[in-house]
């Protein structure tokens, strides 16, 4: 394992393959990121992500927000510029964030789920968190959207008016659009965001689910992910087993066909690369080819711990690729692919 602890040093951001991007510390102060392809990690110190959550990125573009309120803005990486985003409500609880394109792309937009607490509009769309006052109606959880440097606010729409069930499930955005997969139908779904009227409308895309095997596994999560390098819509099904089912010991993959309309059980994923975090529901995919990464394997992260799923052997490997950052102090671990 090599180390550049030179905080003057720069990673090579753009590459081929993701970087698992490290914020730890008391107050998110310290970056790592790390090269699974070189196996070689860089420590930073940032100040622009310092008491800050990485929300959502669309290329060297960051969502950042606080970790003390809801104040969001966006920030480039490379150039350190920033771009402030619509004040959100205080009692709002974001669950998710989606940034379709980099700014200035005349396609993107800021979406974000969350808990609609007060009627006041959040920055992007968001899924929401319930209330959980006692004897009180759940608050509609709320899609809040804008295009920054356009919208001077941002727009509001509840979940249930767009895809007819108050539970939105898994999303991703692919070739600048979002797609759902609604939670109890699995259904994939195009939203068709207008940013002039306000308004989102859905487009069923698929007339079944995902034909999943029958596993008596009562743990699962399931990720809807994008493979830019090879323009692939895919969905992963991951079965937990161990104590507690804890552990993922199995995965399922389907890539959409678009033409067909339909889910298409992979037997195998050949030189591609997946990569998710496991407590959470986001991760990438890209092309081995031409790089170090190992083929017909699924990356994934747990706690401090790297593992790696090879689809071949159905073993899992185990390593810990950072070991300076602390197990007893809160750390969020994501995938960036940086172009």
């Amino acid at each position: 394992m090599e180390l550049e602890e030179n905080n003057n040093a720069q990673p090579p951001y753009s590459a081929q393959h993701p970087w698992l991007l490290i914020c730890h510390g008391d107050v998110m102060q310290k970056q790592t990121f790390f090269s699974v392809s070189e196996n070689r990690y860089y420590i930073k110190r940032i100040p622009e992500l310092k008491e800050k959550i990485l929300s959502a990125y669309a290329d060297e573009w960051l969502v950042l927000q606080s970790i003390y309120s809801n104040d969001c803005y966006l920030w480039n990486l490379i150039s350190n510029e920033k771009i402030q985003l619509p004040p959100l409500p205080a009692k709002c609880d974001i669950l998710n964030c989606l940034l379709s394109a980099p700014p200035h792309d005349p396609e993107y937009s800021i979406n974000e789920d969350e808990n609609d607490d007060e009627d006041e509009d959040e920055d992007e769309n968001s899924d929401g968190d319930e209330d959980s006052n006692e004897d009180e109606d759940e608050d509609l959880l709320t899609f809040y959207f804008c295009k920054p440097c356009y919208n001077e606010e941002f727009h509001k729409q509840d979940v249930q008016s767009i895809i007819g069930d108050s539970r939105l499930g898994i999303w991703t955005v692919f070739k600048k659009f979002f797609y759902i997969l609604i939670e109890m139908q699995n259904i994939l779904t195009c939203l068709d965001i207008d940013n002039d009227s306000g308004r989102i409308t859905a487009t069923p895309m698929a007339d079944g689910s995902p034909d999943l095997s029958k596993s008596y596994h009562a743990f699962y999560k399931d990720y809807l992910i994008q493979s830019s390098s090879n323009d692939m819509l895919l969905y992963v099904h991951l079965i937990g087993n161990g104590r507690e089912f804890e552990m993922p010991y199995h995965f399922q993959v389907f890539q959409f066909d678009f033409i067909r309309g339909r889910w298409i059980k992979a037997e195998s994923i050949r030189e591609i690369a997946i990569f998710i975090s496991f407590p959470v529901k986001t991760g990438t995919a890209c092309s081995t080819k031409d790089t170090n990464l190992n083929k017909e394997c699924i990356y994934f992260t747990d706690g401090r711990y790297l593992y790696v799923y090879n689809w071949i052997t159905h073993s899992i490997s185990l390593s810990l690729p950072c070991p300076h950052v602390s197990k007893t102090k809160d750390h969020h671990m994501h995938w960036l692919t940086l172009y």
